[in-house]
């Protein structure tokens, strides 16, 4: 599912923090935001809060930081998934 307009705005116009970056690679490949809580363990409201450039607690920066590799390694949601999956030895 596509991200709202309002989503992408918030995105766009939010500092540049680790969270927002993050954002900013989901909205581009389109990446669902249930996809990055269910990696990260973190709730979905926690995610839009990271996309908003809000500060991404201690102790899940490790794994935003994999993420955030991970997506901009990839062309496309489903590849980066899979990554996302075998690093996380999570079920595809």
């Amino acid at each position: 599912m596509a991200y709202s307009q309002q989503t992408i705005d918030t995105v766009k116009n939010a500092p540049k923090t680790l969270g927002n970056q993050l954002g900013r690679w989901a909205v581009h490949l389109d990446f669902p935001v249930t996809k990055i809580a269910k990696a990260t363990g973190a709730s979905r409201q926690s995610v839009y809060n990271w996309f908003a450039g809000g500060e991404v607690f201690v102790a899940y920066r490790p794994i935003v930081e994999v993420l955030l590799t991970i997506l901009k390694s990839s062309s496309t949601a489903d590849e980066a998934w899979r990554k996302v999956c075998k690093q996380f030895d999570l079920p595809t």
